[in-house]
């Protein structure tokens, strides 16, 4: 009896939706599974990698290894035409660009071959799998082997088959401590994942079956042999041709070991010990300007040679850009690796004296106040302070001088008298809110010695503190991460103390003071200060325009003293030379003059505006609003008592005839290796009846005539005289040691 067609149909669709049934079952399960264990997307992104430091270029400056000490850069991404990628697929997973995250031909292979020895011949990993294991290491056992299947086909979903790849690469151990390909290729063959030649790849390609066993620099011949293999299965899978196969395995692989970058390694170091902890295992790109950085360890090393065979061993360079606060250079000794001269202490970040780098931020803080002027007359002669005698560097005093040429010639007197009248306290606030953070005592510890050195400074902080009078007065922290925006803005001075300052610092006469030293070339206009601290222990150079900060410091690593450490001789032929490289054609920028500054006439004895009794009158600059219009106390006052000044010299009344210049009771020293100009004392008077011409004598003898000259000093005690057509006359009593 024949069967009716009907049922034969209806068992056909009875199979039909059993199946159908079967994979809604399955996909039921795989779909609760997902849910109840949702795939570790966040696991992939996390690798044992090394923080690379780069420069704003993004070049290597240091690696610092990752957790467990791995050498692991993880930025290795896929190309079409890389051997490795290629390589890597035809060891380990032929029919990767195919299955779904496990291999079935793979796995139907594996249990036959292990069934058949009865041991364990071969696997079924896929990279897939593989990749899975990476990320969450387990115990190899069945149990595992199911997880790792359930997350590969996870895995499959999440990623494209390039991704994966990548994972695999950046993750895949190949030797000793190396971990992913950009590390191995750069260990093994001083170059980049992408530049591997065919051989290179091949042989690389087979480390990760098992990397102790087949490492090039250890077991050439073991890894030659694997090198072989992966060759073949490339060219059984027509990854390449058997010529190029040949070729391949006739090319030697030299193992040519790379080092890791180690560049500018005092500012390397100082930005991982800054290193915040959550950013750890990235590339991290600074603020270091490779061309700058160059510059100033070319600069440094030049005079390094100079000062080294003087006993001179150490010196720091750095440059801050003004308008961002980027560290971009940092020099912390002429050699990192001279360990006798202490290479590895960095200069730029030990506190040092300040010696007279202080000066000018006591200046701008008196323009400010209205205490002083370019042109204000102030007193350079002895003075006690409390204990205290301060003496100027080269222990000689000029009677009454300009604040302009009182920080240009760096004089202490009459800055100490301007930081009388303005305060300790301020002062010492003032540093501290322009980031001179070592200045960490009380105000009693210091005092007034303060403004002239008498507390340690860095010189990453100094430079910084300048800056502010490059941005008009502005003080920001400094940054070492490129594109980070500078921190909150702190205003010290006004813009109009800021220009009066730099002006001063940047004048014609300063310019021409470099000519001796840079005869042959065209210097760009600059600000600059020097300092050299007690007992010549440091000697110091800051110079800005509107763009860079350029500090430097030399000095000895151990604190030595040394005659040759004076600023203006050992640091300063560092900061020019790096100007004259930032700015090869000589044409730098300059400040803007801002509106707040005017022109007035004052009166050339005393810096006031000029009254009706003063006889010489000069253009000076003032702060609208802030600078007074005190009238002259030289000539604008009615005749009163007697006057005694600090020195005890007596005048009969304002308006008598009185030498101005030298002080009374100054001692000056005589230096046999100086000779010309600088052998000389300027002899100055003022006021007085009439109109005549003045004359000046020396012990009894004529000098000449004028309002001002200089005389040759002479050892020995000496009576200098001045007097007028009328009779008037005044004295003082010096002495050259």
């Amino acid at each position: 009896m024949r069967k009716c067609p009907t049922n034969g149909m209806m068992g056909y669709a009875r199979w039909l939706l059993r199946g159908a049934a079967g994979a809604l079952a399955g996909g039921g399960i795989v779909a609760v599974l997902n849910a109840c264990y949702p795939f570790p997307r966040a696991a992939l992104d996390k690798f044992p990698a090394a923080t690379v430091l780069a420069d704003r270029e993004g070049n290597p400056l240091r690696l610092k290894l990752g957790p467990g000490d791995m050498d692991n850069v993880p930025l290795y991404r896929w190309r079409e035409d890389d051997w490795i990628a290629k390589a890597v697929v035809a060891a380990e997973d032929q029919r990767f660009y195919r299955h779904v995250g496990i291999d079935p031909l793979a796995l139907l292979r594996a249990v036959g071959q292990n069934v058949l020895h009865l041991r364990r011949v071969s696997g079924a990993s896929t990279l897939s799998t593989q990749v899975i294991r990476l990320v969450q290491p387990r115990p190899r056992t069945l149990r595992t082997k199911v997880i790792e299947t359930f997350r590969a086909l996870q895995l499959e979903r999440a990623l494209t088959k390039r991704e994966i790849l990548e994972q695999y690469l950046n993750r895949a151990p190949f030797g000793s401590n190396i971990v992913g390909i950009e590390s191995a290729a750069r260990r093994y063959f001083s170059k980049s994942a992408h530049d591997l030649n065919l051989a290179e790849a091949a042989l690389l390609a087979g480390l990760p079956q098992a990397p102790a066993r087949f490492r090039p620099d250890r077991h050439p011949a073991r890894a030659r042999k694997r090198q072989a293999y992966v060759l073949e299965r490339m060219a059984a899978l027509e990854m390449i041709t058997e010529d190029q196969r040949a070729r391949a395995l006739e090319r030697p692989c030299d193992i040519k070991p790379g080092r890791h970058a180690f560049t500018a390694p005092h500012f390397a170091q100082f930005v991982l010990d800054r290193l915040p902890p959550d950013r750890d295992g990235t590339t991290l790109r600074t603020t270091l300007d490779p061309s700058l950085q160059s510059l100033a360890e070319t600069s440094l090393a030049r005079r390094h040679g100079y000062l080294d065979p003087l006993g001179i061993m150490g010196g720091a360079v750095v440059i801050l850009e003004v308008k961002t606060g980027a560290v971009r250079a940092m020099v912390g000794s002429p050699d990192y690796f001279d360990a006798a001269r202490r290479g590895q202490v960095n200069g730029a970040l030990a506190p040092r004296g300040a010696g007279s780098t202080l000066k000018p931020f006591v200046y701008a803080a008196a323009f400010d106040r209205g205490l002083a002027t370019p042109l204000t007359v102030l007193r350079d002669e002895p003075a006690l302070y409390r204990d205290y005698r301060p003496e100027n560097f080269g222990r000689t005093f000029r009677g009454d001088i300009t604040v302009r040429d009182s920080l240009i010639l760096s004089l202490n007197l009459p800055v100490l008298a301007l930081a009388e009248r303005i305060g300790a306290e301020r002062l010492h606030a003032l540093f501290r809110r322009a980031g001179l953070k070592t200045l960490g005592r009380g105000t009693e510890h210091y005092g007034l010695g303060l403004v002239l050195g008498q507390g340690e400074v860095r010189l990453l902080d100094l430079a910084n503190a300048y800056a502010a009078f490059a941005r008009g007065g502005v003080w920001r922290s400094w940054t070492v991460w490129e594109g980070q925006a500078p921190g909150a803005p702190r205003r010290l001075f006004s813009p109009d103390a800021s220009w009066l300052v730099a002006d001063i610092l940047g004048g014609d006469e300063r310019m021409e003071e470099l000519s001796g030293h840079l005869a042959d070339a065209r210097m760009p206009r600059m600000a600059w200060k020097t300092g050299t601290s007690s007992a010549c222990r440091d000697a110091w150079t800051v110079a800005f325009n509107p763009e860079y900060v350029v500090g430097v410091w030399i000095g000895n690593p151990g604190g030595e003293a040394d005659e040759g450490l004076v600023g203006v001789e050992a640091a300063a032929p560092v900061a020019w030379d790096i100007f004259r490289g930032l700015y090869p054609g000589g044409d730098g920028p300059w400040f803007v003059r801002p509106d707040g500054l005017k022109r007035r006439v004052v009166c050339a004895a005393s810096g006031c505006p000029v009254g009706s009794q003063c006889g010489h009158g000069v253009e000076d600059w003032y702060i609208a609003g802030a600078s007074l219009f005190a009238p002259c106390p030289v000539h604008g006052r009615p005749v009163a008592a007697p006057v005694v000044s600090a020195a005890g010299r007596q005048h009969d009344a304002p308006d008598a005839l009185r030498i101005t210049s030298p002080a009374a009771g100054t001692v000056y020293r005589q230096l046999d290796n100086w000779s010309g100009e600088r052998q000389q004392i300027a002899l100055r008077a003022g006021g007085g009846a009439g109109s005549g011409e003045l004359h000046w004598f020396a012990d009894d003898r004529y000098l000449g005539q004028g309002a001002e000259l200089f005389w040759p000093i002479e050892r020995g005690a000496h009576q200098l005289v001045c007097c007028n057509a009328v009779g008037q006359s005044d004295r003082v009593r010096i002495v050259v040691e």
